[in-house]
């Protein structure tokens, strides 16, 4: 039964990304014109895959509701970043790079399409999925993991933006079914959830440190205001209010599915105590779900995990072909700039595989590649963004100077500080140094 509602999903997948196949660069990378509907419906799958889902309920059972603080400043970004729209959805842009290099040039557009492609890995959902195989195909968790990297890639690599879209509504659909179906399944098993429960769990600030707290809140707040995925789809939106019409009911509805998330993660830790792997709770809950039920749980996973890489995968490969090959190659024609991506999208999900099979845990790959792209993109966009431009020499030193100086921090770590706050601070200095000495220059 579980193999056979897998198949026919997988099946479902590839037909929607055959069907949709991109034909000219433009379509891969921005589609159709987006209404509301079809807004929420992939900004709200966009966001809330494994690492949202899987890993919400993951830091649930670990350490109860300091869980908000993986969830409210997302939400917090979300309102910041409906003061932005105005600038970014007339803009006429392809792509985040795109975007920035209007303000601070082609070499600043290469550089920050180069480390978006570090965000863009996907190594988080690959975990996640190859997870679910294991558990519910009883197949080897390397071999499922490679499986999973095959059949997110494709439809990606075949239909662009347009099958991202297409299939981000039917995920969308099954993501909320899914959740939905577990809120009767826990209110049936008669829990009394408030007990038996460690001690501090319902205290927010228990089992979480401070620096923990801070290095949630900056990635997450900051994380819709700096998401090159969330930028397309504003270029692609039919208009400004839609976008930001969008936005508050994609919050409305990430607020409802995080609170049958957290509802999951305290029946998790009830019913199973002593998991080894907190990134299964959500999983060996859902095997404890009836028989009829379990089929579908299975699928709206799976959809929640393909969501999110759709997405990531088409943001990241098309930058690599249009702000980067592009520029180097400018009299490149569109369908070699097309197969390009769609090549790219092959190298992103083999780098993430890679990824995968060494991270082997979904928080900890999320936060790598995020704390990275945030320490270089985020000082930069907020100078856009607020019209405090900077000079274009200074964007690009300090894009550079906090990813690499991130990097180089989170292989060494010579102290218990956070890489993010390394990578954030040395930016914002070298943006300072570097507009101080054209300063004293005049």
């Amino acid at each position: 039964m579980k193999e056979a509602a897998l198949f026919l999903y997988l099946a479902a997948v590839m037909a929607i990304g055959i069907r949709a196949k991109a034909t000219t660069l433009e379509k891969f990378i921005l589609g159709d014109r987006l209404g509301t509907r079809a807004m929420v419906a992939t900004i709200v799958s966009t966001f809330y895959g494994a690492s949202a889902i899987l890993g919400g309920v993951s830091l649930t059972y670990r350490m109860g509701l300091g869980v908000i603080w993986f969830m409210v400043p997302f939400y917090l970004g979300n309102v910041a970043v409906i003061f932005a729209i105005e600038r970014v959805a007339g803009s006429k842009k392809y792509t985040l790079p795109d975007f920035l290099g209007g303000f601070y040039g082609r070499e600043f557009a290469i550089a920050s399409s180069m480390l978006l492609a570090t965000l863009c890995l996907i190594p988080e959902e690959i975990i996640a999925g190859g997870k679910i195989l294991s558990i519910f195909t009883s197949m080897p968790l390397e071999a499922a993991m490679g499986v999973m990297a095959f059949v997110l890639v494709v439809p990606v690599a075949i239909g662009g933006m347009r099958a991202d879209v297409m299939t981000d509504i039917a995920q969308f659909i099954l993501m909320l079914f899914t959740l939905a179906i577990m809120v009767p399944f826990v209110f049936s098993l008669r829990l009394d959830l408030a007990s038996g429960i460690p001690e501090g769990y319902l205290n927010p600030l228990a089992h979480i440190s401070i620096q923990e707290i801070a290095v949630f809140f900056v990635l997450l707040f900051f994380l819709p205001i700096t998401s090159a995925p969330l930028y397309q789809r504003f270029f692609a939106s039919e208009s400004e209010v839609c976008s930001r019409r969008s936005v508050l009911y994609s919050i409305a509805i990430w607020m409802a599915m995080d609170s049958i998330i957290v509802l999951c993660g305290f029946a998790a830790l009830r019913l199973f105590p002593n998991l080894a792997d907190p990134d299964m709770s959500l999983i060996v809950l859902g095997r404890a779900l009836p028989p009829a039920g379990r089929g579908l749980f299975f699928v709206g996973l799976l959809a929640a995990i393909m969501s999110t890489v759709n997405s990531f995968l088409q943001s990241g490969a098309s930058s690599l072909a249009y702000d980067v090959f592009r520029r180097f190659r400018p009299a490149a024609s569109e369908g070699r700039l097309l197969a390009l991506s769609r090549l790219f999208v092959i190298v992103l999900g083999l780098l993430s595989l890679i990824l995968a099979l060494w991270f082997q845990m979904i928080v900890p790959a999320l936060l790598f590649t995020l704390s990275m792209w945030t320490a270089g993109i985020l000082v930069p966009t907020l100078a856009a963004l607020t019209g405090k431009k900077l000079r274009e020499d200074t964007a690009l030193f300090s894009l550079l100077g906090g990813a690499l100086s991130s990097l180089a921090w989170k292989i060494a770590q010579p102290l218990e500080v956070d890489a993010l706050f390394i990578g954030l601070g040395f930016s914002l200095l070298v943006a300072m140094a570097s507009e101080a000495f054209h300063g004293v220059l005049k």
